[in-house]
């Protein structure tokens, strides 16, 4: 059975849910998001609906695996889930709820 997770991308105007089926443990949460900088703008420009995109194109290995989600509360099967933001420091702050 996979870790599943849902990332929440939140700007000041939006948020932006993503489901990862498997591997969403919190061990490999840093290198996803390294993996999404690779396809985002530069930080500190930051908009939660450009980085859930770059996250989907950095993260989906197989069809499935990565999906577009309504809201986290959609999963009744999550394990965890993150809430991605830019904090006062212009550096990607992740926040990290079990399920």
């Amino acid at each position: 059975m996979g870790t599943r997770a849902v990332y929440t991308f939140k700007d000041n105007d939006s948020e932006f849910h993503v489901y990862k089926h498997y591997d969403g443990h919190p061990d490999n949460v840093n290198e996803y998001m390294e993996r999404a900088k690779e396809y985002a703008w530069r930080l500190p420009r930051f908009e939660a609906d450009e980085f859930a995109c770059a996250f989907i194109k950095a993260n989906k290995d197989s069809e499935g695996d990565v999906r577009l989600t309504n809201h986290w509360k959609n999963h009744g099967d999550l394990s965890y889930r993150y809430e991605i933001t830019l904090d006062n420091n212009d550096k990607l702050n992740i926040k990290t709820f079990e399920c």
